[in-house]
């Protein structure tokens, strides 16, 4: 029996030294094994530091917290077309990961986003579409829906009759010209409405103010005017207030918080809201999914809204 328990304890120790040396081993084998490298994705803006795009990169930026990857937002100072196909070559040069970006034209954009694509680098749009393009997904507003939006708040408020003068973000910028197409579709279902004037303001404050004021010194007769990108109801507004003429209505697009002033206080009569935070953190979620080997959706449609001035949502606008 005595021999027994000597054997017994011998082996036992045995198995506890080699327990302790696997475990020491498992210890090093870990410790050896190099940090996990968070995923680098790309956000590519149409302009650093406009406030539409400020709250696409804020959703972006949220999301890649969450999702544990790192987000890198880039963008001409100033709206270029070209700059932001440059900062596209950059990113699939650099291989990074994944690239979200605006998809302005697509006859430029979709021979380069097409090169990401075949260098295995997944692309999504945001906000403005390259359909032809290897594209995994857009995200982002139906842009001639948003424009018949547009188009059907100028009949309300005209009640079908008048004259009208539109502003657009860009002549070159395909959603810009989808909103466009969007509204004239609706305008040119009635007789007593029409179009006399359109001018782009490339997505600023200023020029849109002074195509505006252009516009109505050229058109004085122009009863309503409408914008399509973020800054132009304001431009408008500004426009309008220093030649006098209150008696201008005025369709605006987007929820600046000065536009949402604007509309509480009677000075545009309404606006279009898009979801720009939305489809920033919407895109990194999708190369999310993509990543961990889920099929997504070809296209996801952001909801508009439209607040008016003599809408009881207004007030509750934050």
């Amino acid at each position: 029996m005595g021999l027994v328990m000597i054997v017994f304890c011998f082996f036992f120790g045995r198995f506890v030294h080699s327990s302790q040396e696997i475990q020491l081993i498992a210890r090093q084998l870990k410790e050896d094994q190099p940090a996990r490298v968070n995923r680098h994705i790309v956000l590519i803006v149409q302009e650093l530091g406009h406030p539409y795009w400020q709250l696409v990169a804020n959703g972006a930026a949220e999301a890649a917290r969450a999702d544990q990857m790192d987000i890198e937002i880039v963008g001409p100072v100033h709206h270029s077309m070209e700059e932001q196909i440059q900062l596209l070559e950059k990113a699939i040069a650099s291989r990074v990961d994944g690239i979200i970006v605006q998809g302005l034209n697509d006859e430029k954009f979709t021979p380069v986003i097409n090169r990401a694509a075949e260098k295995g680098i997944p692309t999504l749009t945001i906000d403005t579409d390259a359909p032809t393009s290897k594209r995994l997904a857009y995200v982002g507003t139906d842009n001639k829906a948003a424009g018949r939006i547009l188009g059907q708040l100028v009949v309300r408020k005209t009640g079908g009759s008048g004259t009208i003068g539109i502003l657009i973000g860009s002549e070159s910028a395909e959603n810009q010209l989808q909103r466009l197409q969007g509204l004239r579709s609706i305008v040119s279902e009635y007789k007593g409405l029409r179009i006399v004037d359109v001018r782009a303001s490339n997505i600023s404050a200023m020029e849109a103010i002074q195509q505006a004021a252009d516009m109505l010194q050229a058109h004085p007769d122009i009863t309503i005017m409408a914008g399509t990108s973020a800054t132009d109801a304001l431009g408008i507004l500004q426009a309008a207030k220093s030649m006098n003429r209150s008696d201008i209505a005025i369709i605006g697009f987007d929820d600046l918080e000065e536009t949402l002033d604007a509309v509480r206080q009677g000075e545009i009569d309404a606006t279009v809201v898009q979801q720009p935070f939305w489809m920033g953190a919407t895109s990194v979620h999708l190369l999310r999914d993509y990543f961990s080997g889920k099929s997504l959706p070809s296209t996801l449609h952001a909801q508009v809204e439209i607040i008016e001035s003599n809408s009881p949502d207004t007030g509750r606008l934050p």
